[in-house]
């Protein structure tokens, strides 16, 4: 009798993965839509022109942080930031009282023009601080009485991107 057990079970399993579900199981595991938050209305950046929802445009950051404010606090989910040539970013995001920051996300290495990263948090302004760009121009070694030995050096270019999106799921009562 055991063996028609594992049968059944296998066969359930199988119907349940194969696309014949009811719709009961439809409706639980109903998929979400994404909404991009940085195109809505109130929301603020230090670089208007990277949440402009134009990939046309470019825009470069005066210095090494990048500064996005939402008008309420939201669950993010995802973050994408397109037409970069940034290699070497942290992500901080508000904390509730507001006068502290969380690292939330660490990007090294990207070699790509796209930045792409999922996560869960909730905020109401996120910060990106820009570590390294693929325009930085390497300077000659340096001795640094800070370490004691000889360091590698580099001149960090303006960063740039076309566009910072951060999305979260559109809420129902938007339909």
């Amino acid at each position: 009798m055991k063996p028609y057990t594992y049968i059944l079970i296998l066969f359930c399993a199988f119907l349940i993965t194969s696309g014949c579900q009811s719709k009961a199981l439809q409706t639980i595991f109903a998929a979400q839509e994404w909404e991009n938050l940085t195109v809505a209305e109130g929301v603020t950046c230090n670089v208007p022109e990277m949440i402009d929802g134009n990939l046309k445009t470019v825009g470069f950051a005066d210095g090494r942080w990048i500064n996005l404010t939402l008008p309420k606090r939201q669950t993010i989910h995802r973050i994408v930031i397109r037409g970069t040539n940034i290699t070497e970013a942290v992500i901080y995001q508000q904390e509730q009282g507001g006068k502290k920051w969380q690292a939330i996300l660490e990007i090294k290495k990207n070699q790509g023009p796209a930045i792409e990263a999922r996560l869960s948090s909730v905020t109401q302004a996120l910060r990106i601080f820009v570590r390294a760009t693929a325009d930085d121009a390497r300077l000659p070694p340096q001795f640094s009485p800070r370490y004691g030995e000889i360091v590698s050096r580099r001149a960090i270019a303006k960063a740039y991107a076309k566009e910072v999106e951060v999305y979260g799921f559109k809420s129902k009562d938007k339909k």
